[in-house]
């Protein structure tokens, strides 16, 4: 009985006995849910690129009303009734500023087109009077050559004793009067491109500086395109180009001719119509064929 009494005494101490770590759990039950909530947050901020294009894409067309591969959408045609779509085409490559310019101006229609000419030559033909006028104004109107033509306004000068002396770059007091009043009336415009052509006769030329007239016309060309731009020019508009004795003007035979053909010619190109020409960047390099333009 006693041993009986004694064994039951200790069940019922050991059912009794109260466990004091149990707060343990909630510690590590606390734990656990937040590292699993850094988880899901770091998880969540991280973007696949991959699966964002993926999903970009399959929103992009859900919402452009293409269904799935090889099926159409019901959506009203340009004609107002509806059908079944065809699939949309693929949007075009992006595409530089001038180039969707020039594009754009081609797909004007015709009389647009014309109408724009026309306006071109009549803005030319103004600049070409101011030329005049202000050269007039000097007494220089004999020494520079204006005219309207197919490429543009042209302003031709010849370098003997105006622009330059006989084999050299260096600009003359009168040569750099005439360029100060022709930069005053391209200043006036802000659009068309502007061409810098330096030309030479056949005679040969060979000096430590200018070993032929290829390097001789474009040295000129390029110093009157600095010219230009200390006036305030954008040089974007700018272009300097030299063709040596490749392009005259009248026979290397005679004086007479050759002094025709020692000239720079300033062409401010057209936009419009056939001649239409991109603005291209200045560049002071020396061309290397009579038909390539120094980007």
């Amino acid at each position: 009985m006693s041993g009986g009494g004694r064994r039951r005494g200790r069940r019922g101490q050991q059912g009794g006995h109260e466990n004091h770590e149990r707060w343990l759990l909630t510690y590590a039950d606390m734990l656990t849910l937040l590292v699993a909530l850094f988880i899901v947050m770091f998880a969540v901020s991280m973007v696949d690129q991959r699966k964002f294009e993926e999903v970009a894409k399959s929103l992009q067309e859900a919402f452009a009303g293409k269904s799935l591969p090889g099926g159409g959408s019901i959506k009203p045609d340009r004609s107002g009734a509806s059908g079944v779509a065809s699939p949309l085409q693929e949007v075009a490559a992006i595409q530089p500023l001038s180039v969707v310019q020039a594009q754009d101006r081609k797909q004007r229609p015709s009389e647009e087109r014309a109408r724009a000419a026309r306006r071109e030559q009549l803005e030319l033909e103004g600049l070409k009077r101011r030329v005049d006028a202000r050269l007039a104004a000097h007494g220089l109107q004999g020494r520079v050559e204006t005219s309207v033509e197919r490429r543009g306004l042209v302003m031709r000068i010849l370098t003997d004793d105006v622009l330059f002396a006989s084999g050299s770059d260096d600009l003359r007091p009168e040569g750099v009067e005439i360029l100060d009043e022709i930069a005053g009336v391209l200043r006036l415009d802000a659009r068309h491109p502007i061409a810098v052509d330096g030309h030479t006769d056949a005679v040969p030329i060979s000096t430590s500086r200018f070993p032929s007239n290829w390097e001789l016309s474009s040295a000129r060309a390029s110093r009157v395109v600095r010219r230009l731009a200390g006036w305030s020019i954008d040089p974007r508009r700018l272009s300097a180009t030299g063709y040596g004795q490749e392009r005259p003007r009248a026979p290397n035979a005679t004086p007479a001719g050759r002094q025709q053909n020692r000239r720079v010619e300033i062409s401010l190109t057209r936009l419009e119509g056939e001649a239409a020409a991109p603005v291209a960047p200045v560049s002071l390099t020396a061309s290397s064929a009579p038909s390539t333009t120094t980007p």
